[in-house]
């Protein structure tokens, strides 16, 4: 590379670092309203289909004549399609940009539950599972590198709570279709709630001409114009409501750094390695607990399947407040210490959900297990790509969504032999402690990324990657 080349890179390698610091010292505006509103829409309908799956496989079961073991190789192919999704999803985001594989991976997932709905037999269903996952995590996966490439970094955390209100609707939304539509409707109302999922397919055109291309990924990608294009007006709709402060210094991180060139880094390496396990422990707590509980109430504490489904409509109606509780701790405390405290506070919970007969403790234990867990999972989703640099955020976000999604996959399985040998209570002691150990292992070699640019946070990783 001659000197012409080597001036060039870093005037463009300086112009991307300062679109960083002026994006991040923005106020909070309409525009960042109107691009959360329809990303939680969009997150809220991928969990929607995810857990209406569990929810309706009794009836799929006794009106489609699918053995168990069927059954549960459709459940298992949804996360077969959401590791792949991650990964491509991923890739594809850091090559093409965030927000085309946002609308794609919405259409697909809409498809694919429009295609479940419709499905004849099992092999179509077993396809179109699959067609789902992948949409579902390429869309999310993708979303959460949005958020956190966005928005101001002293609001990262709060927004991503705000995205997860979604929740705080399907949740019990879903267990009430459980509670009163399924058990009175007919053979096909579990197809006409699929259907629903096809919503995306309004969601996708939203995406498309409301919300814009990541500023970051414009510029890490020398396309600064249009990324000035994007902060110009940002920065021209703050200054009605007053003056700006001045951009703070951002390092200039990694930009221009080839792929190859970042996952050469060790600390890199191990950051995206820590994080996964991380996030392992925590989809493996979280599905053991989420998937478990009901068939536990059944089996294990022997309550009618009426009952059961209405303390899970009070823990889904109780688990409201988490987005709230979320947002008044999350840009306070430092997120891999967030995500031990919370960890270890949820096991509490679920141990006592485990060992309790009483109707009042399984009440109060499972619905703070609901609130706590669910606070856990809303950390993660702002840690996760503000650990990893620009070039591979994308990439690198996969890889550890895509990892965590095994310990869905592994939950089942697992599950059912803990319950098998130590009924619910091996199942809720072993999902406690997945939480604690692993949160250890982030809360002890994770990056701090709390308040800061994401830029600093690359730049300090390399820095100690030799």
């Amino acid at each position: 590379m001659d000197r012409s080349d080597t001036a060039e890179k870093a005037v463009r390698v300086r112009n991307a670092a300062d679109m960083s610091a002026r994006l991040d010292r923005l106020p909070v505006m309409t525009p960042h309203i109107i691009w959360i509103a329809i990303l939680a829409a969009n997150l809220a309908l991928e969990f929607y289909d995810n857990a209406l799956f569990a929810y309706v496989m009794p009836a799929i079961k006794e009106n489609t004549g699918f053995t168990l073991g069927q059954i549960g190789t459709v459940n298992t192919a949804f996360f077969v399609g959401m590791v792949v999704g991650g990964l491509g999803g991923g890739r594809l985001s850091d090559r093409s940009g965030r927000r085309s594989v946002l609308v794609w991976g919405t259409v697909l997932y809409s498809f694919g539950a429009l295609a479940t709905a419709l499905s004849p037999n099992f092999e179509l269903m077993l396809i179109a599972r699959v067609v789902t996952g992948i949409g579902v995590q390429a869309a999310a996966s993708v979303l959460l590198v949005y958020v956190a490439e966005m928005f101001p970094s002293k609001t990262r955390g709060r927004f991503v709570s705000v995205l997860t209100s979604g929740f705080v609707v399907i949740a019990p939304t879903i267990a009430l279709l459980a509670l009163v539509v399924v058990p009175h409707g007919g053979p096909n109302t579990w197809r006409h709630l699929f259907l629903i999922g096809g919503i995306g397919l309004v969601i996708a055109p939203l995406v498309r001409f409301l919300i814009p291309e990541s500023v970051r990924w414009y510029a890490s990608h020398g396309q600064i114009d249009k990324a000035e294009e994007i902060v110009g007006k940002l920065e021209a709709r703050a200054l009605r409501r007053g003056p700006l402060s001045e951009p703070q210094a951002v390092p200039e991180g990694t930009q221009g750094l080839s792929l190859r060139r970042l996952f050469g880094h060790k600390r890199v390496i191990r950051t995206i390695a820590v994080v996964s396990l991380g996030y392992f422990g925590t989809t493996l707590g979280y599905y053991l607990f989420q998937n478990w509980a009901l068939y536990s109430l059944v089996y294990g504490l022997k309550y009618s399947e009426a009952d059961a489904y209405e303390i899970q409509f009070i823990w889904n109606v109780v688990y409201c407040v988490t987005p709230l509780v979320a947002l008044l701790v999350m840009d306070r405390v430092e997120r891999k210490t967030l995500i031990l405290l919370t960890s270890v506070i949820s096991a509490v919970p679920l141990v006592l959900l485990g060992m309790s007969t009483s109707n009042w403790v399984v009440l109060v234990s499972g619905g703070a297990a609901a609130i706590v867990t669910g606070i856990v999972v809303t950390v993660f989703y702002t840690y996760i790509p503000e650990t990893i640099p620009g070039e591979a955020r994308g990439l690198g976000s996969g890889i550890i969504i895509s990892f965590g999604r095994v310990g869905g996959a592994v939950s089942g399985v697992f599950g059912a032999a803990l319950f098998g040998g130590w009924g619910m209570g091996g199942v809720m002691v072993t999902a406690a402690a997945a939480y604690i150990v692993f949160s250890i292992v982030v809360f002890m070699f994770g990056p701090r990324t709390t308040n800061r640019p994401l830029e600093g946070v690359a730049a300090e990783e390399l820095s100690t990657a030799k």
